[in-house]
């Protein structure tokens, strides 16, 4: 599968290397110009590529790993989305350590805002609800960790969880984005439960 990652620190290139470990054609961007990947990918010795934010964009699956508040700069209306899936990863941060705040979208939720602003995309929600330091974290064979995914369309949603599962994860489809959404943001009650199950256990 062709996949783009837009953004470039822990979340984007976590994926960006685990995707490319199963096999996916992957290509990463980040506002400052592939140039800038080019000795980070060699030194975690990986096959995804530097590529412009416009490549990145032109993939069959584009994962949304950028801070919260450049998603407005970087969906912009002009992106022709066809169908194609955009993973939103984000959390609703304004800022980070040591003063960490989250964005007041006043009954809103942040997967929906994302859709709106692609709206011909498929926009599912996943990867956002663990620190990737703790969703990556070794478990015993014996279990799987738990990965929550919202979405509107069964076939996206089907495919992200197919890649869930590649990177060794369990993935729980809870329903639409716009109930389930807000269940996953920061605040809610999915947001930093981790949970583990048997590693024979079916794809919820």
């Amino acid at each position: 599968m062709k996949i783009g990652i837009l953004g470039s620190a822990t979340v984007g290139m976590t994926l960006a290397t685990g995707f490319a470990a199963v096999g996916h054609d992957v290509f990463i961007a980040n506002s400052r110009g592939p140039e800038s990947l080019v000795a980070r990918l060699e030194q975690a010795n990986t096959a995804a590529k530097a590529a412009s934010v416009s490549e990145a964009l032109a993939r069959d699956v584009v994962f949304l790993a950028v801070p919260w508040l450049k998603v407005p700069k970087l969906l912009t209306p002009n992106i022709s989305w066809d169908g194609r899936i955009l993973v939103d990863t984000t959390n609703i941060f304004v800022s980070y350590a040591p003063d960490f705040r989250i964005d007041d979208l006043k009954g809103d939720s942040g997967s929906e805002l994302v859709a709106r602003l692609a709206p011909s995309a498929r926009v599912v929600k996943a990867f956002n609800t663990l620190p990737f330091k703790v969703m990556f974290a070794p478990t015993p064979a014996s279990v799987k960790r738990v990965l929550f995914i919202a979405g509107d369309e069964g076939e996206a949603v089907s495919t992200v969880a197919s890649l869930i599962e590649e990177l060794g994860l369990h993935p729980v489809a809870l329903g639409r984005r716009a109930g389930a959404g807000r269940q996953m943001e920061l605040g809610g009650p999915l947001s930093s439960l981790e949970l583990l199950t048997p590693a024979n256990a079916g794809a919820s």
